[in-house]
């Protein structure tokens, strides 16, 4: 076997989620790994499971998905080739944006040292955006979320502001970069971390919104953010349309993209 990465962008939106339902997968809706799965048994009659670098849930876009993948040997294709031929075979709601060789120590989830998120707000009806930005229509105090945001650098339990999932061993996170950026009337989240628990980012963007909102105090997001609760948890959801996850980071040994900086 050849081990591959893959970086991926997908629209969400008529998407369960990234991860593969199983048996469920008809009952529940397409998932992205099991479209590329499919694709991979469309042209080489092969079984290729499709390691992603996490989950994404129902409607939630990436720009920098990663995944890998096991690639049998006696297949004999170039990448590039490989490329084309993966994206002849997705929808077209998946793209391929390229694939390379990795070491067979790599691994798309365990590998990565951080993953960036962008969460977008448009507090106007739209259109065009209606996909991808939350149609808020209501003003915020953009002051109060940028001091929100900059309360949340650093290491913190986000057992307040995530879901309940079975298969993890604790909600604690690092987050090195939360910042709001501004274009007139569209308000823009990046948030940067070490890992992400399962419906963090939409969960904080809820609760700031709140707090801009004069909905949820100041000090009462920050209690959250010290004092875990589960009693409250992840009681503020944003809508998961207006949340694209942007890449993903590995160690620079491993020759992956940059794409969190512009390069690839």
């Amino acid at each position: 076997m050849s081990k591959f990465a893959l970086l991926i962008e997908y629209d969400g939106t008529d998407f369960a989620g990234w991860q593969t339902q199983g048996l469920a997968e008809t009952a529940r809706g397409r998932s992205v790994q099991a479209e590329i799965e499919r694709s991979f048994l469309q042209l080489f009659s092969r079984e290729i499971t499709v390691h992603g670098a996490g989950r994404t849930d129902a409607g939630v876009h990436a720009r920098g998905m990663v995944a890998h993948i096991d690639f049998p040997k006696d297949i004999s294709i170039t990448i590039p080739k490989l490329t084309i031929a993966v994206n002849a075979t997705t929808p077209e709601d998946i793209v391929i944006r390229d694939i390379r060789h990795v070491a067979d120590d790599f691994h798309a989830r365990h590998s990565a040292v951080a993953r960036q998120y962008r969460y977008t707000i448009k507090t106007e009806r739209t259109a065009l955006d209606r996909r991808y930005m939350w149609a808020l229509r209501q003003n915020v105090d953009r002051d109060k979320l940028v001091r929100s945001a900059q309360k949340l650098i650093g290491e913190y339990d986000f057992t307040s502001f995530s879901k309940r999932t079975s298969d993890v061993k604790h909600y604690r996170c690092i987050v090195t970069e939360a910042r709001w950026d501004f274009y007139g009337t569209v308000l823009a989240l990046t948030i940067r971390a070490n890992r992400f628990v399962r419906g963090m980012v939409r969960a904080l963007v809820g609760a700031m919104v709140q707090v801009g909102q004069n909905v949820l105090s100041e000090d009462e997001f920050e209690r959250l953010l010290h004092e875990p609760q589960e009693v409250r948890r992840a009681k503020y959801i944003a809508p998961p349309h207006g949340l694209v996850l942007e890449g993903i980071e590995y160690p620079g040994h491993f020759g992956l993209w940059n794409i969190l900086e512009g390069n690839s």
